[in-house]
């Protein structure tokens, strides 16, 4: 089904309005919509385009991962570390600092390539050898040789974490560093390149060309929007809720794909992940990520519908409220959902990766929260005029059921709302 008719079919939901924004009775759902929520489409619009990552600010966070992966090829790696010889493949960005949604004041998340490699069944021996590496780098930098003359602030080696790192802050950029010893080039930084693949362009060298620039704005207002239930008090308990960053931009995506206004490009262009390469990756290239202009100039084309951002955003609720996540599994890569097998519905919500086959979203537990979180928000998004809509989105915050007395606990309970052993205060 063509985007424009999906859309209008989905839209048909909403069709009592309290006041009519068109003086054409006949008009279709999507103007009317488009039109209610003008001022709204407005206010995503300008978020990010206020917010976004400065040229200035990026260039200081590469300058940052330059110098460091300067100093462990030069330095660090030259020797082995208990009794192992390393070698950097790359040392490469990865999420939203990574791509064209990095923010203003956003950290730098850099993953540490390195071999000899590892298969994915030895996470024993990868977390001992992960802590091996960052236990050296961490002692560098607190001893003034590596980073020397940059002023650092609460660094910290954090060793028993599920996936071991190095956070901090280092001239005033927050800075998370990872280690990866895979095979290939690392799946995170794919990940940010099919991410950044979306919206890439560069017209001054006539290379690249975005496909939707609503996504990449729509993708960034979801993401204040998540991050704004998110409260000191409630922290822990938002974890088990909302999904993290870089899995809320993924469900933008898949949401785009099943109304066709973003296109499957491992499919379009099934060379683009072998021919990402580590020179490559080292050397900051998306490799044939950057899809020619002109195919991605057919693509929309051929596809594009006309939709503002206000309605998209109602769309993208309005799709993961009601959503079956007991028994689907949604693949991003390929735009498809799958039947959950016995074991995958161990998981609440399974997003797989895009470039392997985990589940991203293993830590997301509170899925009837979720959902309600999204039905609260269609509830502002329909029942208010657009210029008051973002302003009541955010100021709508996730309780801490930490919080509750047993009685509300019972009763939350009771509603379906929470899930799993109690929290750790209820416990006897």
């Amino acid at each position: 089904m063509p985007a424009k008719s999906a859309i209008e079919r989905r839209l048909k939901r909403f069709e009592d309005f309290e006041n009519d924004y068109s003086p054409n009775p006949n008009e279709n759902y999507t103007k009317k919509w488009d039109a209610k929520l003008e001022e709204f489409s407005n206010d995503i619009e300008k978020y990010y385009d206020e917010n976004r990552q400065t040229d200035e600010e990026k260039e200081q966070k590469l300058k940052i991962l330059r110098e460091i992966e300067d100093y462990l090829v030069n330095q660090l790696f030259v020797n082995p570390i208990n009794d192992v010889n390393y070698e950097v493949r790359a040392v490469v960005p990865f999420g939203s600092s990574a791509s064209a949604l990095g923010m203003r004041g956003g950290d730098l998340d850099m993953i540490i390539c390195v071999h000899p490699p590892m298969g994915k069944k030895q996470k024993g021996e990868i977390k001992r050898r992960t802590n091996d590496i960052l236990r050296e780098i961490f002692n560098r930098i607190q001893s003034g040789k590596m980073l020397n003359g940059r002023k650092k602030k609460d660094m910290e080696h954090i060793k028993e974490a599920r996936v071991p790192i190095i956070t901090g802050f280092i001239d005033g950029v927050e800075i998370d560093i990872s280690i990866s010893m895979t095979f290939l080039v690392s799946e995170q930084y794919l990940a940010a390149k099919m991410i950044d693949a979306y919206e890439k362009e560069n017209l001054e060298k006539d290379q690249f060309c975005r496909y939707d620039r609503r996504f990449i704005l729509l993708a960034a207002f979801v993401k204040k929007w998540m991050k704004s239930k998110k409260t000191d008090e409630n922290e822990d308990y938002y974890k088990t809720v909302f999904p993290n960053s870089c899995c809320t931009v993924l469900l933008v995506v898949f949401f785009m794909k099943q109304y066709k206004l973003l296109p499957n490009l491992g499919t379009r262009d099934p060379g683009m992940i072998d021919n990402v390469s580590w020179v490559k990756a080292r050397n900051g290239e998306n490799g044939s990520f950057g899809i020619p202009n002109q195919s991605a100039k057919y693509w929309r084309e051929s596809n594009y519908c006309e939709v503002s951002l206000g309605t998209l955003f109602l769309l993208f609720l309005e799709y993961y409220a009601y959503f079956d996540f007991k028994t689907n599994k949604i693949i991003v890569e390929k735009g498809q959902l799958r039947w959950k097998s016995e074991r995958d519905r161990v998981n609440k919500i399974y997003l797989q990766d895009v470039f392997g086959n985990e589940n991203m979203t293993k830590s997301v537990r509170q899925v009837t929260m979720l959902q309600k979180c999204f039905r609260d928000a269609m509830k502002i998004v329909i029942n208010n005029e657009g210029d008051k809509i973002e302003e009541e989105l955010m100021e709508d915050v996730l309780p801490d059921v930490c919080s509750y007395s047993k009685s509300e606990m019972r009763k939350l309970r009771k509603q379906g709302l929470h899930f799993g052993p109690k929290p750790r205060k209820f416990e006897k």
